[in-house]
C-alpha cells in the first residue's frame, strides 16, 4: 500500500510520542524504510524535543533540587523549633486550663508536671533557633562563594 508523505507527516507526531495505533505504527514504519525525507522529519522531532522542552525542564528541576538540598538542614531545624515552641505554649496553656484546687485535706492539687516540660520544650526551642540561625548563616556563605 502506497501512502503519501502528507498522510505520514500527519501521523509522525503520534508515532514519535508512541500514542498511535498498532496499524498506524506499522504503516509509518513501512513508509519510513523507503522515504528518507520523512525519516529526516522524524529525526527533527527528536532534536527539537530534546533541545527545547526537556533541557529547560531539567535545568529548572536541578536548580530546585539544589536549593532544597541546601535548605534541608535549615528547614528541619526551623520546623523542629516551631514544634518545640508550640509544645511549650501548649504545656503552659494546659497548666492554666486544668487549673488547681485545694483538696479537702488542705493539699494543693495542680498539674505541676506541665511546668518543667514547658521549660524543657522552651530550652529545646532556643537551642534549635541557634542551630537554625547558624545553618542559615552557613548556607548564605556557601551561596556567596559559588
Amino acid at each position: 500500500m502506497n501512502i503519501s508523505c502528507n498522510v505520514i507527516r500527519d501521523l509522525l507526531p503520534l508515532y514519535h510520542d508512541q500514542v498511535c495505533s498498532e496499524d498506524s505504527r506499522r504503516l509509518v514504519e513501512e513508509h519510513l524504510k523507503a522515504c528518507p525525507a520523512c525519516q529526516k522529519e522524524l529525526d527533527s522531532y527528536d532534536k527539537e524535543s530534546v533541545q527545547s522542552d526537556n533541557l529547560e525542564e531539567a535545568k529548572m528541576i536541578q536548580n530546585t533540587a539544589r536549593i532544597w538540598e541546601k535548605n534541608r538542614l535549615a528547614s528541619f531545624l526551623k520546623g523542629a523549633m516551631i514544634v518545640s515552641f508550640l509544645a511549650c505554649f501548649s504545656c503552659i496553656a494546659a497548666f492554666n486550663l486544668i487549673g488547681s484546687y485545694i483538696a479537702d485535706d488542705g493539699t494543693l492539687v495542680e498539674p505541676f508536671g506541665f511546668i518543667p516540660i514547658a521549660w524543657l520544650f522552651a530550652l529545646l526551642g532556643i537551642i534549635l533557633a541557634v542551630g537554625y540561625a547558624f545553618a542559615r548563616r552557613i548556607g548564605k556563605g556557601r551561596r556567596n562563594t559559588k
